[in-house]
């Protein structure tokens, strides 16, 4: 027979590497071995790549070093086979040291391995340490769009947004062909930076030049609509997926629902729910956190207790924003709160929050939502501290009661007027339940008054008493239930389109944004010091009451008035027609010559009047799901779903009536 040499196992072990199964590599080296076939520098490039295709970077390193101590000098493939092993390894310090090592025995980094070197910093989160390396590759090769990549990429894990965008304009003015990777990257860490509205301007120029967008380009830019509370234009982008035929992933339905929570929008939230079964996508925990805090910001604690309940029965293990999202929810039902706090206590997640020491009590706060704080506060007082302040003898050790608040940073809601939201709620528990506080110069903390408290549980016969009443009056009187002023929306061009960046650049400093008369600087943060208006819009998961007498007028001002008792007083739409993506309607859909704003009351005029009402009650849910009638199944046992048809209706604002018997979600 044949044979065999050096090239047939070279060619084998090749195949190896493109196929990832470093373990057949390493088998046909030992029956090389075996054979007493000698290798040479392909070999062992070839297997180190095997290993690098199939993550195993410490074997990749030991093969580099086997091959120099056999005399077989390693080449420029060998080393950056090694250092991409190492990047996929998340260890740029051995990149570094291969990369040095490379140099000492004179062998010519190439632009490859400066890419692996950058990605490997990207990977390790040293973006440092890739402009620097960055800077080394252009001195030597000049500018290159894959290195550019990579270090924009390594930036925005960085929160760099600023170098990332100048980087971008370098390569941009290099004469070099931007890939779809390098618009990624920038968009990625423009979103991260909070410059949401750049970000989209990239989006609208990558489909203006007909780029082959991706699920990562959808990612990024839906990320930005969160940003910019931008749901019109986060539901835009998940109808061009579906048309563009673009999978939608958890990540992309886990962006859409936190611009849905952010924006107020639970209505939609629930629908993206219900379109996540319908293409067979599993909601994670993450996607539940999300649509459990849309209901807090609504007000809609029973349906976040269902969602929270629905965990267990799908599988979906809760974690800590688990348990803090939910209390926001029902902080105001306080039974049933302190049963969801004691569970999370079991579970380990509040564990650290009471600290009762021989000379210090301590409730920490640092890590709780504001109605976890609420529910902690209630069971610290009348749990923990009480029972422990009719002990005189190790009372009188105690020095100092202390409730660690924060400064809100590691609450998405907690800063309103230049205060700490937990502060301002902490402290008014305190007086609704008499208790005295003690200054002192540290704006985390809140030290009581040991001496006063002691008369206070005296007089009470042993007990905090706490006016629960007066502090919701107290929380509505002075806007701690987060008023909401919905942002302006902007639909963009369905072709996306080119735009002027001096323009942004000269808006950003300080200009006046075109149309939205300053309400907010371009590229921003929201004004948290915004100044609350003196008449709210109705709340639109609120009973219209709530806000005082007379706005029948308001509400009917182009909106539909429904009358009947199981209706809620006011319904509203976008004027989005699903039917439109499928050709079927007279005109384009959302398509116009230039970015529009939508106050979410310009458009009067309802597409949908003949959609039937989708029901969230359980009762109604099993037909829903197991085919048994109605617009709204989800297998083949009846009709398909209106989102399989085409017929995708987003209702502008449904309103949770909560005085309906039948609790419909419209």
């Amino acid at each position: 027979g044949i044979t065999r040499n050096v090239y047939h196992y070279n060619a084998l072990i090749n195949v190896c590497e493109k196929i990832r199964d470093w373990k057949m590599a390493l088998d046909l080296m030992r029956q090389m071995d075996d054979e007493r076939i000698p290798k040479n520098e392909i070999t062992y490039s070839s297997a180190i790549s095997a290993c690098e295709k199939g993550g195993n970077w410490r074997t990749a390193l030991d093969l580099l070093k086997t091959m120099k101590d056999k005399g077989i000098m390693p080449t420029a493939i060998a080393y950056n086979a090694a250092i991409s092993a190492c990047e996929k390894g998340l260890n740029p310090s051995k990149a570094l040291e291969i990369f040095d090592e490379m140099k000492r025995e004179g062998v010519r980094p190439t632009v490859v391995t400066f890419s692996a070197l950058i990605s490997a910093c990207e990977k390790g989160q040293q973006w440092k340490l890739a402009l620097q390396v960055l800077e080394e590759m252009k001195a030597t090769f000049g500018p290159n769009v894959i290195a550019y990549s990579a270090a924009i990429s390594a930036l925005s894990k960085g929160q760099q947004w600023e170098k990332a965008w100048e980087l971008f304009c370098e390569i941009e003015q290099s004469g070099e062909k931007l890939s779809v990777v390098t618009y990624n990257a920038t968009m990625t860490a423009l979103e991260k930076g909070l410059q949401w509205e750049r970000a989209l301007d990239l989006f609208d120029e990558m489909k203006y030049k007909n780029m082959a967008v991706t699920v990562v380009s959808y990612g990024s830019a839906i990320s930005a609509c969160e940003k910019g509370y931008q749901w019109r234009q986060c539901l835009e982008y998940l109808d061009e997926m579906t048309e563009r035929k673009i999978s939608k992933n958890v990540i992309i339905f886990g962006a859409a629902m936190s611009c849905m929570e952010k924006s107020h929008r639970a209505d939609i939230a629930f629908q993206l729910m219900e379109r996540m079964k319908l293409e067979r996508v599993r909601p994670n925990v993450h996607i539940y956190n999300s649509v459990i805090s849309a209901c807090a910001r609504c007000k809609l604690w029973k349906k976040g207790f269902e969602l929270f309940k629905e965990m267990d029965e799908v599988g979906v293990k809760r974690d800590v924003v688990t348990y803090n999202a939910v209390l926001d929810a029902v902080c105001s039902q306080v039974d049933l709160a302190e049963d969801i706090f004691h569970e999370g206590i079991e579970r380990g997640f509040y564990s650290k929050v009471s600290r009762l020491g021989s000379q210090w009590l301590e409730l920490d706060l640092h890590f709780l939502s504001l109605g976890g704080g609420e529910t902690a506060l209630r069971w610290w007082f009348e749990k923990c501290l009480v029972p422990y302040l009719g002990n005189s003898k190790e009372l009188a050790s105690v020095r100092s009661i202390d409730i660690v608040t924060g400064y809100g940073k590691t609450r998405a809601r907690g800063a309103r007027r230049g205060d700490d939201s937990m502060r301002k709620r902490v402290r008014a528990m305190l007086s609704f339940m008499n208790v005295t506080e003690l200054d002192q110069p540290n704006m985390g903390r809140i030290h009581i008054d040991k001496q006063a408290l002691l008369k206070e549980v005296e007089r009470n016969g042993g007990k905090i008493v706490f006016d629960a009443q007066g502090y919701e009056q107290y929380k509505l009187q002075e806007g701690l239930d987060e008023p909401y002023n919905e942002a302006p929306q902007f639909v963009r061009p369905r072709g996306g389109e080119m735009h002027d960046r001096n323009e942004r650049d000269v808006q950003q400093d300080g200009g006046p944004r075109p149309g939205n008369g300053g309400h907010e600087g371009y590229y921003g943060n929201r004004n948290s010091q915004q100044q609350r208006p003196d008449r709210l819009e109705p709340n639109r998961f609120e009973p219209p009451q709530r806000h005082g007498g007379g706005d029948d007028q308001y509400r009917n001002n182009g909106r539909q008035n429904y009358s009947e008792p199981n209706y809620p007083a006011q319904n509203y739409d976008d004027g989005r027609n699903y039917d439109e993506w499928q050709g079927r309607g007279p005109n384009p859909r959302f398509e116009p010559p230039a970015r529009q704003m939508h106050s979410g009351q310009q458009n009067n005029q309802d597409y949908n009047r003949k959609r039937p009402y989708q029901d969230f009650r359980d009762d109604n849910r099993q037909g829903m799901y197991n085919g048994e009638g109605g617009a709204g199944n989800y297998n083949e046992g009846g009709q398909r779903n209106n989102y399989e048809g085409g017929n995708n209706n987003y209702d502008d604002r449904r309103e949770y009536n909560g005085n309906s018997p039948n609790k419909r979600f419209r």
